[in-house]
Parts: structure tokens; C-alpha cells; sequence
């Protein structure tokens, strides 16, 4: 029951900040161009219709709509930020997909802006009210809280802060808690019959902390608030741990605790994989000329093939190779044990300022990163991606901490972000 109506307060609000996003929009409409009749009937339609879509979306993803009762205002702000930043971003592109260009971007920073400020104004008022209703008794919610000397720091918090609205009925706990709370709350046995307590008084969730636990007492707890309809909340110091993401996934029947510490959304990494394919092969075909003209300009300077193919690991450990045009001499790999000692790179990586196999029109591919261009075929093979760390060699890899081991848990790229950053360092430290 308890969850149906937080469910229609959700929605409620989530309706709310619709409407309040309609309201921002007109006033900064109104506010720029000095009245509201500037925006065709037609238009207008179409912008509160995306509006609405966005900012319910929205809202229900970074979860606005829900009112926790121990969330920060920082915490607040912080999602109204991203809210307004993500759903302003969506409407500029409206804008352009629409051909409302006479409308102009101005507006919609006005708009930013005025949302921001009426969106967080009313959740601030909104948490305001219900906190002061708590501190004075309504709004709250029945407790028992099920641990041991672990349960100590929340109780403490929960006594402390009133606004949260959490009345604490009774502790099971050991002589501890007993010896602590025993004046203020209930104290009774960890013997006690959770499933008869639950039947003899009025609950509204059951807080289970406690160190070490036994599965077999979560089973019983877990069981007994099912049967009767009462919220179960758990906390581990297991869970401080659990700094990926973290989710239940089900195979077939069987619930398995998932950890991530990878992206796992699916459709943003499909449309990353979309792209990568389109835009790698939208390359080789515009680039085709070039990459002829470079493969005979190898052919007439220096004999040998064309292209230099080298073992390279992937993602999670998968070896491939990555082809590139030929810029080294043909037995650059043998000479390369006798420049270890002028290596300019500290660890497993080799790198020469002044590198005496390199070719003369392999020094222009490289300054220009011509060089990798074949490499787009490795982005078709699903071997590499357009953006993501640069692919190591296995020699790399045999000699890397285990730390840097993480770097394998994506998909290789032609290039990324910290590339350049790197290589200007390097270029810093070498005068």
C-alpha cells in the first residue's frame, strides 16, 4: 500500500515538473521577445509535446520525481543541474531537426536558466514542508531495526535527524544496542519471533544491519515481511565495497548479484558500435584514393610490403592484429633489442625521439597519423573501436601491474582522449 501511493505521488510530481517546464519555457519566450504570439500556433504544439516527453523521462530517470527523505539539497541541485543541462541540449536539437531556426538558441539559455531556478525552488519547498511536517510527528514511518554494534551508527543518525520522519517501534539486538538504547527504545532479544512482531504491532519497514550475517536469518526476516507486506532494507559493510555498479540479474529463474565496473547500457554501447561500423566504413570508401596513393609511395621508396600487421590484446585479453601502413624499416623488430638502452619511456613501453628505422615516408605517416588509417579495418572487424585506449602490444601487457590490467575491460581504439595529452607530456619532458 505504502509503495502504490509513494508510486502516485511520483507520478503526480513528475507531472508537476512538466508543468513547470511549460511555464519556464513561455516566460523565457515572453521575457526575450517581449510577448507570446512570436512562436507559430503549430510550433508551439510541437515544443510542449517534446518538452513534455524529455522532462518525464528525464525526471524519472535521475529520479526527481521521488522524495527520499534522507536526500541532500546538494544532492538535489546536483540532478536538477543534469536534468536541465540534458533536456535544454535535447530541445536546441529539436530546434534544428524541426527547422525552428527563427526561433534562435537565446531563448533557450533564458529557458535553462528560469527552469533551474522554479524546478529546484519547488523541490526545495516541497522537502521543506515535509520535513517540518516529520520533525512534528506526521508523515512517519514505524521501525524496527534488526543488528548489532554495526546498526549503532544508523540509529544514531536516525535519532538525530527527525526530518527523516523514522519512528524506531523496538531494536533486536544484543546487550550492546541494549546497553546503549536501552533507555530510549525497546530493546528485545535476537531470539525474538520477528514474524508475531510484525502481526502484534504496526510496521512499516524492518531494518536489518548487521556485520556478519547469517543467510538463513535474512531468508526468515525477508519471508516474514513478504508475507505481511513490510519494506525490508539490508545494509552489509559488503556493499562499501561494491564501488562498480551493481544489479540483480536473472538467468532463466536464478537471481545472480551482478558487478560491473564497465558501461552496461546496451543501447549506448550498440549505437557506439552503429557508429564506429558506419563512420569507419564511410572512411575507406571517401579515403580510398589516399590509401592508394600511400601504398605506392611505399612501394617505390622502400621494399617490402605495404602494410605492417602486429599482434596487438583487446578486449579483455584478446589478442588480434592491428594493421597499419608500414612506416620501419622490413626488420624493425630485430633491430629493436639492440635501441633498448636508448629507450626514452620508463616501463614496458619503447619510445625513441630520433628512431633510426623509421623510413623517410614513414616519418611523414606518422607525423600526420596517416599510418593508422588501415586501422579503420580493424574497426569493421569489431576488433577496435574509433575512440577508446590504445591497443598494447603482449610484451606490454606480460609486464603491466595489476592495476593497469583495467585498461583491457574496452574495446581498443584508434584514438582517445588522453592520447595527446600524453604524447605533449612526453614531448615536455624531452625538451
Amino acid at each position: 500500500m505504502i509503495r502504490e501511493k509513494e508510486n502516485v505521488v511520483n507520478n503526480f510530481l513528475a507531472f508537476v515538473e512538466v508543468a513547470i517546464a511549460w511555464l519556464a519555457f513561455n516566460m523565457s519566450l515572453f521575457l526575450y521577445f517581449g510577448h507570446f504570439s512570436f512562436l507559430r500556433y503549430k510550433d508551439s504544439i510541437i515544443l510542449h509535446l517534446i518538452i513534455a516527453l524529455v522532462w518525464f523521462t528525464l525526471g524519472k530517470y535521475f529520479r526527481l520525481a521521488q522524495l527520499h527523505r534522507s536526500r541532500p539539497y546538494s544532492a538535489l541541485l546536483f540532478n536538477c543541474v543534469a536534468l536541465v543541462l540534458a533536456g535544454t541540449s535535447l530541445l536546441g536539437l529539436a530546434v534544428l531537426v524541426f527547422d525552428l531556426y527563427y526561433i534562435g538558441f537565446d531563448p533557450l539559455i533564458y529557458f535553462g536558466f528560469i527552469n533551474l531556478a522554479l524546478m529546484f525552488g519547488f523541490k526545495i519547498a516541497i522537502y521543506a514542508f515535509l520535513k517540518r511536517a516529520r520533525v512534528h510527528g506526521r508523515n512517519s514511518r514505524s521501525i524496527i531495526i534488526i543488528g548489532d554494534y554495526t546498526a549503532a551508527s544508523f540509529i544514531e543518525q536516525v535519532l538525530k535527524y527527525k526530518e527523516w520522519g523514522y519512528k524506531i517501534v523496538s531494536i533486536i539486538g544484543n546487550q550492546d544496542l541494549s546497553r546503549l538504547y536501552g533507555e530510549l527504545i525497546p530493546v528485545l532479544s535476537p531470539e525474538t519471533d520477528v514474524a508475531k512482531l510484525l502481526e502484534d504491532k504496526t510496521i512499516d519497514e524492518v531494518i536489518f544491519i548487521k556485520g556478519k550475517m547469517s543467510i538463513d536469518e535474512v531468508e526468515h526476516v525477508t519471508h516474514a515481511c513478504s508475507e505481511v507486506g513490510v519494506i525490508f532494507r539490508m545494509y552489509s559493510p559488503f556493499f562499501n565495497k561494491l564501488k562498480s555498479k551493481a544489479h540483480i540479474h536473472h538467468y532463466n529463474t536464478m537471481p545472480l548479484l551482478t558487478i560491473a565496473n564497465t558501461p552496461t547500457d546496451y543501447l549506448a554501447m550498440r549505437l557506439k558500435a552503429i557508429f564506429d561500423f558506419v563512420f569507419s566504413l564511410l572512411v575507406i570508401v571517401v579515403a580510398s584514393p589516399v590509401f592508394v596513393l600511400i601504398s605506392a609511395l611505399i612501394a617505390l621508396t622502400d621494399r617490402g610490403p605495404v602494410f605492417f600487421k602486429q599482434k596487438r590484446v583487446g578486449l579483455r585479453g584478446r589478442k588480434f592484429y592491428a594493421y597499419k601502413f608500414r612506416t620501419m624499416v622490413v626488420n624493425a623488430e630485430e633491430l629493436k633489442s639492440k635501441l633498448l638502452e636508448d629507450n626514452e619511456m620508463d616501463g614496458p613501453v619503447f619510445k625513441m625521439k630520433n628512431d633510426p628505422r623509421i623510413t623517410k615516408i614513414g616519418r611523414f605517416l606518422r607525423k600526420t597519423s596517416l599510418d593508422e588509417l588501415p586501422q579503420f579495418f580493424n574497426v569493421l572487424l569489431g576488433d577496435m573501436s574509433i575512440v577508446g585506449p590504445r591497443p598494447p602490444v603482449p610484451q606490454e601487457v606480460k609486464e603491466y601491474e595489476r592495476w593497469q590490467l583495467r585498461r583491457l575491460s574496452m574495446k581498443p581504439g584508434i584514438t582517445c582522449t588522453w592520447q595527446s595529452q600524453v604524447e605533449m607530456i612526453f614531448h615536455l619532458m624531452n625538451g
